[in-house]
């Protein structure tokens, strides 16, 4: 624990120092030694002199962190938000000091009802869809700003009663992508469904209800939000990403990209851009990472030289 406080000199107006039954210099107050001092010849008239001020105080990541600090903040992906309380199970008194057997069966009776009444469906409910969602999390890398709005959309179709005969995990899984899609994180459903291990078919199901039921205007995905991912992933040059993204803009222009996936463009451009840019990307390669079948590359991409006319 450090101390921010600064050394603070106050003169103290109408009051002086009699030293040897002479006049001196005014009095003086060091807050930070506690002194009261005269100013003209330095005598020490009293020390430790209690600071009446407020406290000064910082704290390191590591007292912040500290759980006898302070506990879990309040978050809407925790199941109870992190407000509920718990009886603990040490059998002492606030003094240290051993409780009678009564009062420990009173305690255990107390901890039971307390354990029971938080056991109710929707305390279960919320907890399996946020351990999944935890789980998930880091294999798809989202922040947990995606993860609260993923949170608040899942409580909110839990109030609509739509969860009832559906799966916890494909629910929860498309809360998490429609918050991808509203946060700009370019996230496909395939990524989502291989990272919670559920079917895309089955997790295509439960988006649509999820979105139909909750009115969500989902707005569809740009294909330049791909191509970095996928440009690294095969280890394709900034140039070639660059040029990449001119392609997806000028098939825009040409109205090429309507009704189009935004992945298969991003990986059809990047195909096109590496053979522009002699860099030894094929399709099975690109295809393999953005998850495209290589003939749906093959298909755009001599759409593409036709109508823009590429050389490549």
């Amino acid at each position: 624990m450090l101390s921010n406080k600064k050394q603070e000199l106050v003169f103290e107006k109408g009051k002086t120092c009699l030293h040897e039954g002479e006049s001196h210099g005014p009095l003086v107050t060091d807050s930070m030694r506690g002194e009261i001092l005269c100013a003209r010849c330095g005598t020490i008239l009293a020390d430790k002199v209690e600071d009446s001020g407020g406290e000064q105080k910082s704290f390191s990541a590591e007292d912040y962190n500290n759980s006898t600090r302070t506990g879990l903040g309040s978050a809407l992906s925790i199941h109870d938000k992190g407000l509920s309380t718990v009886i603990g199970n040490t059998d002492r008194d606030a003094s240290g000091n051993s409780i009678s057997t009564y009062m420990k069966y009173t305690f255990n009776r107390l901890r039971t009802w307390d354990s029971r009444s938080k056991s109710n469906s929707t305390e279960r409910n919320l907890r399996s869809a946020f351990v999944i969602m935890g789980a998930i999390q880091p294999k798809l890398d989202v922040s947990d700003a995606v993860v609260e709005r993923a949170a608040y959309l899942y409580r909110k179709a839990l109030t609509k009663n739509i969860i009832r005969g559906r799966t916890i995990s494909g629910m929860i899984l498309s809360a998490l992508y429609v918050a991808c899609r509203e946060s700009g994180v370019p996230r496909t459903l395939q990524d989502v469904s291989s990272a919670g291990n559920v079917s895309f078919k089955e997790l295509s199901r439960h988006y649509r209800v999820f979105v139909k039921t909750l009115e969500l205007q989902v707005g569809s995905l740009d294909p330049s939000d791909f191509v970095s991912k996928i440009g690294v992933s095969v280890g394709l040059s900034e140039k070639a990403q660059r040029d990449a993204l001119d392609i997806i803009e000028t098939a825009k222009k040409k109205g090429l990209a309507d009704g189009k996936n935004p992945v298969s463009l991003a990986a059809t451009a990047l195909f096109l851009s590496g053979l522009i840019n002699n860099e030894s990307a094929t399709q099975d390669k690109i295809a393999k990472a953005s998850g495209i079948s290589s003939v749906t590359i093959r298909n755009i991409a001599k759409v593409f030289r036709k109508k823009m006319r590429m050389q490549t």
